[in-house]
């Protein structure tokens, strides 16, 4: 076996791994449960890696409208996702678990809900240590209903990342080098080999990501990563959009809408593209957003998405899947297409609230993990979003701390 491929082999073997461990844990919203939300910012990433002086933000709707009580509560869990050894009040100042206040009814929407939020930190919780966590969130029964992963970081170390054009042959068309330095010169590290284990995610997703145990040159203040075989994603094609802000006109990337019971939207047939196209995205993610209304969060109505693929885009023996932060990058049967015999096309329809939507479709590995060429080409021109996380855990210490992160976006890629 060629060296190269053996190398990229191992690594698969290794972030499966870590893919399967967040997989067990992760437990994803219900049906009843839409638009589930924990960010930074409002705009318009979803994924919270936040810094430590940052506050997290939750949101989720119960479509029952029932309001019911909910509780959060909040797990500490190492860089590969197993569960802390510490105790709550070594990392919680204040109380792990509360209740859930604020809460408020929808207005005037077809679909009726109950729209839950609240922060961390609060006056009842603030998170004290850097590192993976797990918000839970709680029925009336303490029972968990869902979760969110969560990654704390300080900034203690500085990183600077590169995306580059790969240069093994096979790769260049298709691929980017993720390329980066962790800055060490104001937080020496007495074994940088050992102590340390750095993480890359694509678009902010924790499953597809890569991981470096060992820098490749270390020359006393910061610390090179250049693997030009292992640190390679496929670049894919920009993601594709549509919206639905308007009920009463026309909305991007929809070939109609219609009423019945509820409000219900046809995305436009997809086609593989034949080249690059480049144009806007915001690289998977999504925004709540409703024309004519003053409050979206608790205005805008929940529409049937109709997501549809021509029957000769769809690989045969293929599960293809459409995915998104709006879904957590899931692959889970309510996001699986199927085939509709009397329309001719591949078909599954997901309730979303109002807004702005990116999507992609892909393939299931046999691994579980996301097939990003299986209905898409990849292109090395495609932006791209880049996130490195520096965990550090030195010898005789309890826990790791995830001490520094960057990013990068991968534009403009040109030879």
């Amino acid at each position: 076996m060629q060296r190269g491929v053996w190398i990229f082999f191992t690594w698969m073997l290794w972030a499966s791994g870590l893919t399967a461990q967040l997989q067990t844990i992760y437990i994803p919203p219900p049906d009843y449960i839409g638009t589930a939300e924990c960010t930074v910012n409002d705009y318009p990433y979803k994924y919270a890696i936040a810094a430590m002086d940052e506050p997290v933000f939750v949101s989720f709707d119960d479509l029952y409208g029932d309001e019911k009580n909910y509780y959060y509560r909040i797990r500490r869990f190492d860089e590969n996702w197993h569960e802390s050894q510490l105790l709550p009040q070594e990392y919680i100042d204040g109380f792990d678990s509360a209740m859930i206040e604020d809460e408020e009814n929808s207005t005037a929407t077809l679909q009726p809900y109950t729209h839950y939020s609240f922060r961390i930190p609060n006056e009842n919780t603030r998170i004290t240590k850097s590192g993976n966590y797990l918000i839970e969130i709680l029925d009336e029964n303490e029972e968990p209903v869902f979760n969110f992963p969560v990654m704390i970081y300080e900034r203690s170390v500085t990183v600077g990342v590169q995306v580059k054009i790969p240069t093994l042959p096979d790769k260049i068309h298709s691929h980017q080098l993720v390329h980066f330095r962790v800055n060490i010169q104001h937080f020496p590290i007495v074994d940088p080999y050992s102590e340390l284990k750095v993480f890359v995610l694509k678009n902010e997703n924790p499953y597809d990501v890569r991981i470096f145990e060992k820098p490749v040159f270390n020359n006393g203040s910061s610390l090179d990563y250049y693997y030009p075989e292992k640190a390679l994603f496929p670049g894919g094609a920009e993601f594709y959009s549509f919206e639905t802000r308007n009920l009463r006109g026309y909305n991007r990337g929809l070939d109609s809408m219609r009423l019945h019971d509820f409000y219900e939207a046809y995305v436009t047939p997809y086609w593989p593209p034949a080249h690059y196209n480049d144009y806007k995205d915001i690289d998977g993610s999504y925004v709540v957003d409703s024309k004519h209304t003053d409050d979206a969060v608790l205005e805008a109505d929940y529409v049937l998405v109709h997501f549809r693929l021509p029957a000769d885009a769809v690989p045969e023996g293929k599960e293809v899947y459409v995915t998104g932060r709006f879904n957590q990058w899931r692959l889970e049967k309510k996001n699986r297409l199927r085939y509709n015999e009397k329309a001719g096309l591949y078909e599954v329809v997901i309730p979303l609230k109002q807004g702005y939507y990116d999507y992609y479709y892909v393939g299931k590995n046999s691994n579980g993990g996301i097939d990003w060429t299986a209905v898409i080409p990849s292109f090395f021109e495609t932006e791209n979003r880049y996130t490195v996380l520096v965990y550090y855990r030195p010898a005789g210490a309890r826990y790791s701390r995830l001490i520094g992160m960057g990013q990068a976006i991968s534009k403009p890629m040109s030879r």
